[in-house]
């Protein structure tokens, strides 16, 4: 069986309210003011093809109006790239990090 993740980001020109939200909340805890991009995720675990999880991400888990999903088997690289880096959004001193 294949352990897969999906990640949820926001599309491109769409506004990253998870990021925004977080960020406004480390500013209340003294943090400082801090660019945060946020996204969620989800671990399936399953005899399930490329082409299943891929549907799973884009009719089930993501709404693509708004969001664009990125899949890959757990600790693929596609999955700890910048996301924002294809749409032109990518902050010039990122710092990544992929939590599970």
């Amino acid at each position: 069986m294949t352990l897969w993740e999906v990640d949820i980001h926001p599309a491109p020109g769409e506004p990253d309210l998870l990021g925004r939200s977080t960020a406004a909340q480390a500013h209340d805890l003294g943090l400082g003011d801090l660019s945060i991009q946020a996204a969620r995720g989800f671990l399936v675990q399953g005899d399930l093809s490329a082409a299943d999880i891929e549907r799973l991400a884009n009719e089930l888990f993501a709404d693509l109006v708004v969001e664009r999903p990125v899949v890959g088997k757990v600790g693929d690289d596609a999955l700890s790239s910048d996301p924002a880096a294809s749409s032109g959004r990518a902050a010039p001193s990122l710092t990544l990090i992929h939590v599970l």
